[in-house]
């Protein structure tokens, strides 16, 4: 319905000025950081757009120091995916944007890990860090969910 846009449109403008606000009171930049894109609405996709295709320079004339960093199950997100479309309408308009894939470690990269995280020699946490691989396949956040547990 049109109120419904409206409101929407009310709320991203508020958000924006927001945004501004806080940017204009401090020197350091300001960062939002969103997990779990790949679940990411149409609305929420539409205030992040807004939100990056501001100027980049501020009322007061100063650089925006304003960062999104955002993560996402890469399975989960295809050519077609809401946010892949954001992300290359902004390199369309020349707003700079940074794909990072993190892979899965090494053996050798878990065993290091166990390794620092429990104080021990390499050799002596070798059986754990290879069950720990073993049932991650590598995955840092499932090994450290496994180590908490």
């Amino acid at each position: 319905s049109d109120v419904a846009v409206d409101a929407q449109k009310r709320l991203r403008y508020l958000f924006c000025q927001f945004v501004e606000i806080m940017l204009g009171c401090q020197e350091e930049p300001l960062i939002l950081f969103l997990d779990d894109c790949q679940w990411i609405d149409a609305a929420s996709v539409a205030l992040l757009n807004q939100i990056l295709m501001m100027p980049n320079k501020s009322a007061s004339n100063k650089q925006r120091r304003f960062f999104f960093f955002g993560c996402c199950r890469d399975d989960e997100v295809n050519e077609e995916h809401p946010l892949t479309l954001m992300l290359s309408s902004l390199e369309t308009f020349g707003t700079k944007t940074t794909n990072i894939m993190l892979t899965s470690m090494s053996k050798e990269t878990v065993n290091e890990m166990v390794s620092t995280t429990l104080s021990l020699l390499p050799r002596l946490t070798r059986p754990l860090a290879d069950i720990l691989y073993h049932k991650t396949k590598g995955s840092p956040f499932f090994i450290k969910q496994l180590m908490i547990d």
